[in-house]
């Protein structure tokens, strides 16, 4: 298998999918979203810093450093929500995982549109995974 496959699809999807579970047992033991955005942030921050002495860091630059943080904010929404409704609703995660997997079409959409990427698909292709991407999410939502 391919090492950027492996190291940015693969282990990520794998770690996601564990974050997903222990943000379930969080909500389950009564930490609001509030609370679990605090921690969340606050290990996220920490990880941030082991990289930056581990990883060579590139230079900072205002605009990488606002595009930065806007993907920061909408990521703590998205997982305000995710926490929120898990805490609040007491939804299986099983059911909500299915669902916000689908960001990878709103992420395809965005990179077609604003970033110029369009004219790297295969519309086909786009329209049958897109399919399959919904139909996957409502089939396993609703097991």
């Amino acid at each position: 298998m391919n090492s950027p496959i492996v190291v940015g699809g693969f282990l990520p999807a794998l770690a996601w999918g564990i974050t997903a579970i222990f943000q379930k047992q969080s909500a389950t033991s009564a930490t609001g979203s509030a609370v679990y955005l605090i921690a969340f942030g606050a290990a996220c921050a920490l990880a941030g810093l082991i990289a930056a002495i581990i990883w060579r860091p590139a230079p900072w630059t205002a605009e990488g450093l606002g595009f930065a943080a806007i993907a920061g904010a909408c990521f703590a929404v998205g997982t305000g929500l995710i926490s929120f409704a898990l805490f609040t609703y007491g939804v299986p995660v099983s059911k909500l995982a299915p669902i916000w997997s689908c960001n990878v079409l709103v992420t395809l959409a965005i990179g077609a549109v604003f970033l110029g990427e369009a004219s790297e698909l295969d519309m086909v292709k786009l329209v049958a995974g897109t399919l399959l991407i919904i139909s996957g999410a409502l089939l396993v939502s609703s097991a």
